[in-house]
């Protein structure tokens, strides 16, 4: 019975660790409707600040790739 308690525990916090990570995002250049276009088009996410447009870490690969 304490097997099972510990393994209901163990996949909760794995769950919970799971659903609460946050993407960070890095500074790419400034907004232009060009540069919106492009990561359109390459369905990458991205948010604007400020006029500038800050892109997912995950995501500066493919940035670099279609956006440079």
């Amino acid at each position: 019975m304490k097997k099972c308690w510990l393994l209901i525990l163990l996949i909760t916090l794995i769950t919970l660790a799971a659903c609460s990570s946050t993407e960070t995002y890095t500074y790419w250049t400034e907004e232009t409707d060009e540069q919106i276009q492009r990561l359109n088009e390459a369905n990458i996410r991205y948010e604007i600040r400020n006029g500038e447009i800050w892109v997912g870490e995950g995501d500066m690969d493919k940035v670099v790739a279609c956006c440079s």
